[in-house]
């Protein structure tokens, strides 16, 4: 297996999708702040983002959180404080059991940052606002997400911000050779919507023209989900 190019700025992000079974989310985010969010920061890890998926485009109820961390190194030290005899196994285990008593599920990724993504320091500095986004996960053909996060960028991400939906960052996931992760953050939140879509009247820019000629042929399909800030999230 090979790894995809890794720029050497560049910070990992650990990306958990929780599905939440009977649980709510005023519930899962008391105990995130009570048990997990603490044990994950004393580890070294950033919170990034955390979204729950809005009802009307997603799955839900769910959750998105995205840790940033430094290096493979700070995962490896999550992963073995977490194990059992590790420092933060009680922790650990007590997140577990939580998820466990609401017949919780999920999924995680390892994920790194397209070359011109800003870090969270960055992002809090601008004071970049995520309270609503759009998130979309793109089956890219394989091995060429490099090339569809460059052609993104040349011609999809100025147009976006134009019309209202600023280009939070794109992600490509580690150890799978075909996804990218997308992340648009909307202008007044909902009422983006209103003042924004449908995003062109009539016929589309030439730009995106363009992007619709170059883009079939880097991708296989994507879906999209409309998430929302949770209280603990660093950019509302």
């Amino acid at each position: 297996m090979t790894m995809k190019k890794f720029y050497g700025h560049t910070l990992l992000y650990l990306h958990e999708t929780i599905s939440l079974g009977s649980g709510d989310s005023a519930e899962f985010t008391e105990k995130f702040t009570a048990i997990y969010q603490p044990m994950m920061t004393e580890l070294g890890a950033r919170l990034f983002a955390i979204w729950e998926t809005t009802t009307y485009n997603g799955h839900w109820p769910q959750v998105t959180v995205i840790w940033e961390v430094d290096a493979f190194a700070d995962y490896a030290r999550i992963g073995r404080a977490q194990a059992a005899g590790g420092s933060a196994h009680a922790q650990a285990s007590a997140w577990k059991d939580y998820l466990r008593s609401i017949g919780a599920h999920g999924e995680g990724r390892i994920m790194y940052a397209g070359k011109y993504n800003k870090t969270l320091a960055q992002l809090r500095a601008d004071g970049f606002g995520a309270g609503l986004v759009i998130q979309e996960i793109m089956e890219t053909k394989p091995g060429r997400q490099d090339d569809y996060i460059r052609e993104l960028e040349r011609l999809y991400v100025p147009w976006s911000e134009s019309t209202g939906k600023r280009w939070l960052g794109s992600f490509i996931t580690t150890f799978r050779f075909n996804e990218v992760i997308h992340y648009w953050a909307l202008d007044g939140d909902w009422d983006c919507f209103e003042n924004h879509y449908p995003s062109w009247k009539g016929s589309p820019p030439a730009e995106i023209v363009t992007w619709m000629s170059v883009a079939p042929a880097l991708r296989d399909g994507w879906e999209d989900s409309i998430l929302s800030a949770l209280p603990p999230s660093p950019l509302k």
